[in-house]
């Protein structure tokens, strides 16, 4: 490997359009130093552009039909189950590393629960929502996280939604600790690559995108913390070192709603459960959350957050359900091949009121490739632009803006900046988020492996280096979350806006 070190910085959710008028008018100013002296450059993401699948491509150099994450979701059996760090085995960048005889630190990357032993240390990302002694390698850090009161994600509840410049402040605070604990930990060993996460973006902007002039200035004003926190890191590690900042996706106003469970129910490929309990539980979400603060919080904690916490798989007859949607990025699951050619064919066809194509329906095998793509979803719906999935099998129309629904969601332009002694000015206009890792590798000294799909991004100074071939040892390990875990995950993703 060589002398010179490598800090990637991932910011979830930095939106290409929001990153690129922010800077061009003076509110991002360390990001702008960045992009001068190095690189600025559209990320596009995978699809669906979401947490899981795209953090994991990131950090592996392939698409999601080699490594096998698409969702939060475990696709390969039913019922579905939440996926972890061991539904893949596909190394990551720090697991090159490591074989190559470097140590790694790694904070906070989705995907990452539980953590797996690794040259270095590692504060495992979501899922799960907690901490305890899978989160972390070594195990002895879990005291010190303890210690100090280590948040995974800032508490979310209607009332603080009300408040966008309190939520703007408390989720900018969990980043500012996080980044602390982060710089702690490169002081105190030896390291040649190290990697975190910040989530504050992506849980801003589910809350506040789409409201107006408020929702406006409170994500600029996040976006404002972000890049002083961006700089704050750099200040304190050195110039003498490689920066690469990216983001797993973008994020846009999107007005209309689409829900195709409830087409799927029209249709007769969907059957619902009894509508009591969802009814129950939105009313005892209206009325708990931010309102009765006499009540313990161990009563009220599942009636936090921005969405009332009724599953879309409980919602479901999954049995005798022949496709269903369970979450708001686009994924189905289809049990037979001709409902799947069906559906497709149908669904492309939906037109809203005005007339305009409301989705466009492709199968796995037209966006995927790879040994693990029969563990995908059947199908994948990509909405217009301006149009938001929903998964509730029960709202009263197929396509509707009107009604209690995030007006925002996740896109696939995400961001690339990347800085240092040895990457040069760079003009390039896209990337894509499978170039990650073989351009960190190989800055590193590391050779990448052939059956990356992603390539090397024309950003550094040399490419006349010897590479070091590095080969990770692959991890047999198995874990399934417990049923008691499994639900309170999927309670966070339901608070998330995510099923």
């Amino acid at each position: 490997m060589t002398s010179r070190k490598l800090v990637i910085i991932g910011l979830d959710a930095a939106d290409y359009q929001t990153t690129q008028a922010l800077v061009r008018d003076g509110r991002m100013p360390r990001l702008a130093v960045m992009g001068r002296s190095g690189c600025f450059s559209r990320l596009a993401s995978v699809f669906p552009p979401q947490t899981a699948p795209a953090w994991t491509s990131i950090t592996t150099g392939v698409n999601p039909g080699k490594h096998g994450i698409y969702y939060f979701y475990n696709f390969s059996r039913l019922p579905l189950t939440i996926i972890n760090s061991t539904d893949t085995a596909t190394p990551r960048i720090w697991d090159y590393v490591g074989a190559a005889g470097g140590r790694s630190v790694v904070v906070n990357v989705p995907i990452t629960y539980p953590a797996q032993p690794i040259s270095g240390s590692m504060i495992s990302g979501i899922p799960p929502w907690f901490t305890d002694a899978r989160s972390v390698y070594p195990e002895e850090l879990l005291s010190r996280l303890e210690r100090e009161h280590y948040e995974t994600d800032t508490p979310m509840s209607r009332s603080l939604e009300r408040e966008p410049q309190e939520l703007v402040r408390r989720v900018a605070d969990t980043e500012k600790r996080r980044v602390d604990l982060f710089l702690e930990l490169l002081r105190e060993s030896e390291w040649s690559f190290a990697m975190v996460v910040l989530t504050a973006l992506d849980r801003l902007q589910h809350k506040v995108v789409g409201k107006g002039e408020e929702g406006r200035e409170a994500t600029a004003r996040g976006y404002q913390e972000i890049d002083g926190i961006v700089g704050h890191l750099v200040d304190s590690v050195g110039e003498d070192t490689n920066y690469i900042v990216v983001s797993d996706h973008g994020f846009n106003e999107r007005p209309v709603a689409f829900y195709p469970n409830v087409w799927l129910h029209q249709k007769g490929y969907l059957k619902r459960k009894s509508s009591l309990r969802y009814r129950l539980d939105a009313a005892a979400h209206d009325l708990f959350d931010g309102h009765f603060l006499w009540v313990p919080k161990a009563v009220t904690k599942r009636y936090q957050g921005a969405n009332p916490v009724v599953h879309t798989i409980d919602q479901v007859d999954l049995e005798s359900s022949r496709a269903f949607v369970p979450g708001t990025d686009g994924v189905m699951v289809v049990k037979s091949k001709e409902d799947r050619q069906e559906i497709a064919s149908a669904l492309g066809q939906l037109r809203d009121e005005t007339g305009q194509e409301v989705c466009r329906v492709y199968t796995r095998e037209q966006v995927y490739s790879g040994d693990r793509l029969g563990s995908g979803p059947e199908l994948l719906i990509v909405p217009r632009d301006d149009v938001n999935v929903r998964s509730d099998p029960f709202a009263r129309s197929v396509v509707t803006r009107s009604g209690s629904f995030p007006r925002g969601n996740h896109s696939s332009n995400g961001i690339l900046f990347a800085s240092g002694p040895d990457i040069k000015q760079s003009a390039i206009s896209d990337a894509r988020l499978e170039d990650i890792a073989p351009t960190a590798l190989t800055l590193m000294g590391i050779r990448p492996e052939e059956d990356m799909d992603g390539g090397l991004l024309d950003i550094l100074r040399s490419r006349d280096q010897a590479l070091e071939r590095a080969v990770p040892k692959r991890s047999e390990q198995a874990y399934a979350f417990s049923e008691e875990d499994e639900k309170r995950v999927i309670d966070n993703l339901e608070r998330l806006g995510y099923t």
